[in-house]
């Protein structure tokens, strides 16, 4: 293996940073990898040698615009792959093997499939938000994962997947997210004009075009999928939740 590309869809950046960590993993073994954002790219420039998939974990699975982007441009080819997933928790389940039998049937060689925690970004609602020293463990702990992960690859030391697990149940509580989360921004978020700078970051980094900024005023169409990039992203936390300020997470503040 001489080179190879890291495909990731990151909402608030933790899945972002791990793709980064993969990078510099591989290339101190004298491997090169890409950094593939499928937000900015539409398709693969080049051929590749193996893949790493990664992205945030939404009602158990990756997004549906990242496993979209993956069926669409990756070719039917038996190469070796990684599949991570970032998430809150510290613990890996074997149900979370979707995007592992989408590749498997696209002929690719799924040598490891795993999660990786990271801090967690959805605490306005259901769960607690981490405190500092929380999100410079957990944010610590990531290079000796990704680190293992590495050389578990190299090594061809394999993950147990169970190609025969039913993901149909799992397909349906995801659909079933993505039908409510259409309107979630625009039944909870809202702006205080008096931070807002009018610099329209939400609705340029918006994967799914599903802001318009006019002036101040935000306004939200029925696209959206949950990411929550837009409340994590804005530079001076002008976005409201529910009317009300919002502490957003910003993994910038901890990478430095």
């Amino acid at each position: 293996m001489k080179n190879g590309a890291v495909v990731f869809f990151s909402g608030t950046g933790n899945s972002k940073y791990i793709a980064e960590i993969f990078k510099e993993k591989f290339e101190k073994e004298s491997i090169s990898l890409d950094l593939i954002n499928i937000e900015k790219e539409e398709s693969l420039k080049k051929e590749y040698d193996f893949y790493v998939f990664g992205g945030p974990i939404h009602a158990e699975m990756l997004p549906k615009i990242l496993t979209n982007w993956i069926n669409k441009n990756i070719p039917n080819e038996p190469k070796k792959c990684i599949v991570y997933h970032t998430l809150a928790g510290d613990k890996h389940s074997e149900g979370r093997v979707y995007l592992a039998k989408l590749l498997n049937k696209k002929g690719l060689d799924v040598v490891i499939n795993t999660s990786i925690q990271m801090p967690n970004n959805y605490y306005h609602k259901f769960f607690k938000k981490n405190t500092d020293d929380e999100i410079m463990k957990i944010l610590n702990c990531a290079p000796n994962k990704v680190n293992n992960i590495v050389n578990d690859f190299i090594n061809d030391k394999r993950s147990n997947i169970n190609y025969k697990k039913r993901t149909i149940g799992t397909k349906l509580v995801y659909d079933s997210f993505l039908i409510y989360a259409k309107k979630y921004a625009k039944r909870n978020f809202s702006v205080d004009e008096k931070k807002c700078i009018n610099c329209k970051l939400c609705e340029f980094e918006c994967p799914t075009n599903n802001i318009v900024m006019k002036y101040k005023n935000i306004e939200f169409y029925d696209k959206c999928i949950g990411c929550e990039k837009c409340i994590h992203k804005c530079p001076t936390n002008a976005i409201l939740f529910k009317k009300e300020p919002f502490e957003p997470y910003k993994i910038e503040n901890y990478i430095k």
